[in-house]
């Protein structure tokens, strides 16, 4: 009879041992998971929280904080994402392998290795993916579906800025004072390092090759306003990223693949063509990733540990093999999209 050496724990703990090297925006932990203890989160905003308070003299009374009147909130279902790996006896049986070199049988633990990787990885990537979600205002899951819009969500006008890279006679540092501009005057309370830009590769080199951006990248590459242009290796992301009219430019390459309707495997760029959006660095918790509780009889309104991917182990019946379901359950939330600008370029 077949017995499978490794338990529920045992592979929960190798695949979380695993690291997430996977994505531009988890290398700058841009979303820093918060774990929680329940399956919604509510998302408070307060209108006026903090201001700045005015002097009295000693003993006199403090001025008033908000009323509930300037109180609100919404409440979010974190998302489940389950994935499903299975080692079959036709996976290892009569098989050969290359391991170090040598070939070799297939064997159980060795499958069992290569599935805990793809586990890794497929949650990994989505991550990224709401993560992207997350910061561009619209949440979706890899089948498209839409789980949140921000905007919509916490009743917020979308902004966005056409820096029109095609024009020569552009003023690309107005449009740069624009997002910064918008930006800051949306803080309210929260604190903010600078601003940085997250675009693809089209719009990052309109930017560069703008005559309005190029002449300090070509005549005076250590003026203030300008830094020399460097290539980042973020992730496995090999993008360019430079600094102008105090916006550090990050170039993202790629996409990640996600299943169409018809089950189909097609690739989505991780940032649109001629796009990007704009954000404010340092903030202390405008962006999070919440994690939810385990989906699991075991592990009940129990709070997780951060990142974390559970394996549930079942036998197939009549000894064709083992299932492995893996899942996660997580949300990212930029909790004041009005921060954020959307930049494009029309021509």
């Amino acid at each position: 009879m077949f017995d499978y050496l490794y338990t529920s724990t045992d592979l929960t703990q190798e695949v979380n041992r695993l690291p997430n090297e996977f994505g531009l925006l988890n290398a700058l932990n841009l979303f820093p998971i918060e774990t929680l203890g329940a399956r919604f989160v509510r998302v408070d905003y307060r209108n006026g929280q903090i201001y700045v308070l005015s002097a009295q003299e000693p003993g006199a009374p403090g001025s008033v904080g908000g009323t509930d009147a300037d109180e609100g909130g919404v409440i979010l279902q974190i998302p489940h994402f389950p994935h499903l790996e299975r080692i079959a006896v036709g996976d290892v049986d009569g098989l050969l392998q290359v391991f170090n070199g040598q070939v070799d049988q297939r064997s159980v633990d060795r499958e069992t290795a290569r599935k805990l990787d793809l586990i890794r990885r497929n949650h990994s990537i989505t991550l990224e993916y709401i993560r992207l979600g997350a910061l561009k205002g619209l949440i979706k899951d890899g089948r498209g579906k839409t789980l949140y819009d921000l905007y919509t969500v916490f009743g917020i006008t979308k902004k966005e800025v056409d820096f029109v890279l095609g024009t020569a006679g552009t003023d690309v540092r107005a449009k740069c004072e624009e997002v910064i501009d918008h930006t800051m005057t949306n803080l309210k309370g929260e604190t903010s390092a600078g601003v940085e830009a997250v675009v693809d590769s089209k719009f990052f080199g309109k930017l560069i090759t703008h005559p309005n951006v190029e002449k300090f990248w070509l005549n005076a590459q250590n003026s203030s306003e300008h830094k020399q242009l460097n290539r980042e290796n973020r992730a496995g992301n090999w993008g360019r990223a430079f600094e102008f009219g105090d916006i550090v430019w990050r170039e993202y390459k790629g996409g990640l693949p996600v299943r169409a309707a018809n089950g189909a495997i097609t690739t989505e760029k991780n940032v649109a063509d001629n796009s990007g959006t704009a954000y404010p660095t340092g903030t202390q918790s405008m962006m999070r990733t919440f994690e939810a509780p385990v989906h699991h009889m075991d592990l009940v309104n129990q709070e997780p540990d951060a990142d974390t991917i559970y394996i549930s182990v079942e036998s197939l019946k009549h000894g064709k093999g083992v299932e492995l379901e893996s899942q996660t359950n997580r949300l990212a939330v930029n909790k004041q999209p009005e921060c954020v600008v959307q930049v494009k370029t029309s021509n």
